[in-house]
């Protein structure tokens, strides 16, 4: 996209679904949040802020009435310095910008979704006059396709709210991926909605960062406009799963907690038996903020169901995380390619670590034959399989 701003102003400026932000303002006022993914994620906030900013100033808010809250769930905050890397100097000048408390009493509870997920949300957020949520769409184990409510859960709902999606998606990984119309999206828009999530802008990337499209305005109507257009971007066809896959899991690479995006995106593409290696830096290791699935280490998926039913694991989003990587690490055999994870730690947790990529490829074919059939995924995080 040869004009980036242009394109965002445009899509501003015409929302899907929505009143415009000077209507917007007109009815809610000018106390604004601006909700901003964190630097796991794609999306170019450095180039979109600025723009939204200058709207939001031509819509009657000023500089000093917004905050850009990071939305990152239950991530580890960001530093100042990741903070000016990701969303610019210039935005940090003009506006405050605060990663989401996970103090418990900053978050207000609305209380239950239909399918009975407790509904807690950033204080900040919903007090706000007017929320918009800053991401991009990609296909999301969890979600389906990620950006549109996403952004609000998990992104500043509690641990207690994420861990109540994320179990129920956990399971249904294989089948939730790329579908847009499942319960756990209708159970994150549901949130949004009843929390007073105002407007959206969501952008669609290719697969070299660059951006193809931008939508605006309806958490749900926004989000659908751009699925239709990332779909066949993010969409792979095969005739057949092959033995082998080597997938890169850049942008989720900071840890393996990042990194079961790739891994379990990439595992649905190989063959029962197969083998997949991931080459992943993880220079944070497995998961410093989720210890607890470390300690699962190889339990079986129906004891931690039954710990999770007995209240014995308070992370439940770890929990959740658990049982779909379990659903890859039990179909087919899993090497990291790394220096962030030793091999011992990796054994742990029942898979394979070097930080020899020729070693894992030899091993592999010693598994399944100099014949064996490889595939190659540059953008693991992002990318899902059809077959023919």
């Amino acid at each position: 996209m040869s004009d980036l701003p242009a394109a965002v102003r445009a899509a501003i400026r015409s929302p899907v679904g929505s009143l415009t932000l000077p209507e917007l303002v007109a009815q809610s006022g000018t106390t604004t949040v601006i909700l901003v993914d964190d630097a796991t994620r794609s999306t170019p906030q450095s180039l979109i802020l600025p723009v939204l900013l200058d709207e939001l100033n031509v819509a009657g808010v000023p500089d000093n009435e917004i905050t850009a809250l990071i939305a990152r769930g239950t991530h580890r905050p960001m530093t100042e310095a990741e903070c000016v890397a990701r969303f610019g100097e210039e935005v940090m000048a003009r506006i405050r910008v605060v990663n989401l408390s996970q103090d418990p009493a900053q978050f207000v509870d609305l209380g239950v979704t239909p399918m009975g997920v407790p509904m807690q949300v950033s204080r900040r957020y919903v007090e706000s006059d007017l929320s918009i949520a800053v991401g991009n769409i990609i296909p999301h184990m969890y979600a389906g396709w990620a950006g549109g409510a996403k952004m609000i859960q998990p992104g500043v709902s509690s641990p207690l709210t994420t861990g109540k999606t994320h179990l129920m998606a956990g399971p249904c990984v294989f089948d939730i991926l790329g579908k847009v119309d499942n319960p756990v999206r209708r159970e994150m828009e549901q949130i949004a909605i009843k929390s007073g999530l105002k407007f959206i802008v969501n952008v669609v990337l290719n697969r070299d960062g660059g951006v193809v499209a931008v939508v605006a305005g309806d958490v749900v109507e926004a989000h659908r406009a751009g699925v239709e257009i990332a779909h066949p971007i993010y969409t792979v066809e095969l005739e057949e799963r092959p033995d082998i896959v080597a997938a890169g899991s850049h942008p989720a690479d900071r840890d393996l907690w990042q990194g079961f995006k790739p891994l379990n995106n990439c595992g649905m593409l190989v063959k029962d038996g197969g083998t997949l290696i991931l080459i992943i830096p993880a220079p944070e290791g497995i998961a410093r903020d989720h210890q607890t699935l470390v300690e699962l280490g190889q339990m079986p998926s129906d004891t931690v169901y039954q710990m999770v039913e007995r209240g014995e694991i308070d992370d439940e989003v770890a929990a959740a995380t658990y049982l779909a990587f379990d659903l890859t690490r039990q179909r087919v055999n899993v090497t990291l390619v790394t220096d962030g994870i030793t091999p011992e730690e990796a054994g742990c947790i029942g898979i394979v670590a070097t930080p020899s990529f020729d070693e894992a490829l030899a091993a592999a074919l010693a598994r399944h034959g100099d014949q064996a059939r490889i595939g190659v995924v540059t953008h693991g995080a992002d990318i899902m399989g059809r077959f023919k």
